[in-house]
């Protein structure tokens, strides 16, 4: 992949702009943060009611969960011209790679309008963009924390391959293949002798694919999070146990609220994931932030029958071979953070995973966790317009692994009073009307 230039070296700044800092969330984001926010001389508290330190429970964390896969080809947004028309029958398939309970559709219209008007055609190609010069910068952003963190092992340069199951898939791919390579992606078109091949233990239930070399797995991502928070308490970072309950604002200081007690600091960096729209709206920032529960399926033994982490985008999730088995991670369902878990959800990811590979065996452990998700899949990094001591790093969607590293290095930009690598108004907070109704 073609790289823009970034100044993503460790250079401290200056004594007088160096601030105390608590940043909010111990998820990949939040850690990664925490860690270049160290690095330019910041004073650092990460708070998190389950950080991943001292036997925490860090299950629930999407960094946990997700398909661990650093995804540098995911330029294109999940609103896609056209889409429109496709949703009412995805909505009606239960079964099918995006749910939603039809309870939770009336508190889930001002996402969705947003969603569907990031789908029109110059929309599309505002994003396209916006999310190719981030992903450009992804791996300056996470390479040398890895080698910080003592994880850089952990790194699986593998490669990731897209499967298509029928012709029209095929060729109705052909357009997102010119997007990509337009934003410096590199592919290989893969035919199907190619990914036989290449992939002897999937079933034959493809008609071509396209593999992506630049693309890499992250063997274990808990690991990858233990490992940021130790480097974290090296460089003399705190880790707090404990729920962010609030921020107030203050003439002096800007101050969390941990049950009942305030932190005080200079800056706050809200990186709770799909817990932040709860903060922000407390400073009085509404935030079109919308949740997506994500899930996981792991077999054990798995990783043996397939090598190349493997996506089919008409079922909407990723098989990764990793150290542990095999990890079958996806689909889209949107909901609250409050709905059980539905358990068809998980089946249908464990019966079509062994359609694809019918040497599996049976599954050992199931994961529901809940991906922060903006409607035009960019996330949202910048200063909070009611509070500029706020600063939000959120709603990466499916990216955050992905993206943890760069969202953290202008994090400590924007602290630091730096230029970011990147424009960020397309990123801005506030970017969608209050209204969604509004033309």
């Amino acid at each position: 992949m073609t790289r823009d230039p970034a100044p993503l070296s460790e250079v401290p700044v200056p004594a007088e702009r160096r601030r105390s800092v608590v940043v909010v969330g111990a998820g990949v984001v939040g850690l990664s943060s925490a860690l270049w926010l160290l690095r330019a001389g910041h004073g650092v508290t990460v708070v998190d009611e389950n950080p991943p330190v001292d036997g925490g429970d860090y299950r629930r964390a999407c960094t946990f969960g997700n398909a661990a896969t650093i995804a540098v080809s995911a330029c294109l947004p999940l609103a896609t011209p056209g889409i429109v028309r496709r949703v009412p029958a995805m909505l009606a398939d239960r079964r099918g790679p995006l749910a939603i309970s039809w309870r939770d559709l009336p508190g889930m219209a001002p996402w969705l309008l947003s969603f569907l008007k990031a789908s029109r055609p110059a929309e599309f190609d505002r994003i396209v963009p916006v999310l190719g010069r981030l992903l450009r910068l992804a791996e300056d952003g996470h390479a040398s924390l890895m080698t910080e963190s003592g994880v850089a092992g952990l790194k699986r340069s593998i490669g990731c391959m897209h499967l298509f199951r029928g012709e029209a898939a095929l060729r109705a791919a052909e357009a997102s293949f010119a997007l990509r390579e337009r934003e410096g992606v590199r592919m290989e078109r893969l035919d199907v002798a190619a990914v036989r091949d290449r992939e002897p233990g999937l079933a034959p239930l493809y008609r071509g694919g396209i593999f992506f070399p630049d693309c890499y797995s992250i063997d274990d991502p808990h690991r990858y999070a233990e490992g940021l928070a130790r480097a974290i308490v090296a460089r003399g970072g705190r880790i707090l146990r404990g729920r962010a309950a609030g921020i107030e604002s203050g003439p002096d200081a800007v101050s969390v609220v941990i049950e009942g007690e305030r932190l005080s600091v200079e800056r706050i960096v809200v990186a709770g994931g799909a817990w932040s729209r709860r903060l922000a709206a407390g400073l009085g920032d509404e935030i079109r932030l919308g949740v997506e529960r994500g899930h996981h399926v792991l077999f054990p033994g798995g990783e043996k029958l397939l090598a190349t982490p493997t996506l089919y985008p008409e079922d909407g999730f990723y098989m990764t071979p990793l150290g542990e088995g095999l990890r079958s991670a996806g689909t889209i369902e949107l909901g609250g953070l409050d709905r059980p878990p539905r358990a068809l959800r998980t089946a249908v990811i464990a019966e079509k995973t062994r359609a694809f590979l019918p040497g599996l065996g049976a599954p050992s452990r199931d994961w529901l966790g809940f991906r922060p998700s903006m409607p035009d899949s960019l996330p949202v990094i910048g200063r909070s317009p009611t509070e500029p001591r706020v600063i939000y790093a959120f709603g990466h969607g499916h990216l955050g692994l992905t993206l943890g590293g760069i969202t953290g290095r202008i994090v400590a930009d924007l602290v630091g009073d730096l230029p970011p690598p990147i424009d960020l108004a397309p990123l801005r907070p506030d970017r969608f009307p209050r209204n969604p109704f509004r033309p």
